[in-house]
């Protein structure tokens, strides 16, 4: 009872038990997979970089669907038939899969590497054929922002473990046996949000429709407190498949909450009406969770951060802002690194 009461204490404060991935040697060069949609690009952008100025080899590599659930991927991994719908239009699963690989470097060798157009013609690349590039030590799979979707104690409709079995398949028996698997926590949007999604209030809001830009930012709000603590109840409804969380979402919150760190892109998003972090330190700062979450580092052994944070203009209901190349400094990369290890912090 004791150990339950724990649970939940942790849970309330976003610290509930952050299981790292146990590291392997320094001087051996770990494989790190993340499989999701953009998001997942997002996320992981400077990993192989903030692990390249710890000393540590480490190979970084993502497949990702643009604007699709883990059950779409799954639905569609052998059916070559099966579509999905973002933003309008049918895109199919099976072999349209965008994959960028960091070998310690700053910048990825993407496939296909003539831009990416995802659709009925299929341009891009199958899931097993990523997971069978390399030895992967370590896969990250990155839900929806709907956490709900995964637990069916709650009317969920799809069992993660089925993805994981499915992909391990795919894998070389040794590196199945190998893998050790675990979840992102993905982030909410910021208030003053205006990219409206029925998804959140079907699951956050009892189906119904917010009346305001109020409304839409308690709803935000809401969204990542559910997050932050459903992620484990979809960990732990995974059992061994799930061995670690790296928690993006709260890395990104705990950002957004910061007053210089907030400039670097309204709230850390990349644009008014879009729900990707902006280049540079959003990135950065979701990167250095995954980093402080599956390596054997700390926050002062990080001498990488991005020179630039880059965006659009951003105009609308707050004003406009020029954030077409910012300027980062180490001060404000050292506070990155502050947020980000606080959101891991076990």
């Amino acid at each position: 009872m004791k150990k339950l009461l724990l649970f939940a204490v942790c849970v309330m404060f976003g610290v509930a038990d952050m299981k790292a991935a146990e590291p392997m040697e320094k001087t051996d060069t770990l494989y790190i997979l993340g499989v999701g949609n953009s998001w997942t690009r997002d996320s992981m952008r400077w990993l192989s970089a903030i692990a390249k100025s710890t000393g540590r080899p480490v190979v970084v590599g993502h497949a990702y669907l643009g604007g699709s659930t883990l059950e779409q991927q799954y639905n569609g991994i052998d059916n070559t038939e099966y579509t999905y719908k973002h933003r309008n239009i049918d895109q199919v699963v099976h072999n349209t899969y965008q994959y960028w690989l960091y070998n310690c470097t700053e910048n990825p060798k993407k496939t296909p590497n003539k831009g990416y157009r995802n659709g009925l013609a299929g341009i891009g690349v199958t899931l097993e054929s990523v997971v069978t590039d390399k030895p992967w030590n370590i896969m990250v799979l990155q839900p929806e922002v709907t956490m709900r979707r995964y637990l069916k104690s709650k009317g969920g409709t799809f069992d993660l473990n089925l993805l994981v079995e499915r992909i391990k398949k795919m894998m070389k028996p040794e590196v199945a046996a190998k893998v050790r698997c675990g979840l992102m926590v993905p982030f909410s949007y910021p208030q003053g949000n205006t990219d409206y999604r029925k998804a959140l209030y079907d699951w956050y809001n009892d189906g119904v429709k917010p009346a305001s830009q109020s409304e839409w930012d308690l709803l935000y709000e809401r969204a990542h407190s559910a997050i932050q603590k459903e992620i484990y109840e979809v960990g732990a409804s995974m059992g061994k498949s799930c061995e670690f969380y790296v928690n993006v979402g709260r890395a990104i919150y705990l950002g957004r909450q910061h007053k210089q760190l907030s400039k670097s892109g309204y709230k850390l998003q990349r644009s008014q009406n879009n729900t990707h972090l902006s280049e540079g330190l959003a990135m950065y700062i979701a990167s250095l969770a995954y980093a402080y979450t599956l390596l054997d580092i700390k926050q002062e052994d990080v001498t990488f951060y991005p020179k630039y944070s880059k965006d659009a203009q951003l105009t609308g209901d707050r004003g406009t802002t020029d954030l077409i190349k910012v300027e980062n400094t180490p001060a404000l990369a050292k506070q990155a690194r502050k947020v980000a290890w606080k959101a891991c912090k076990r």
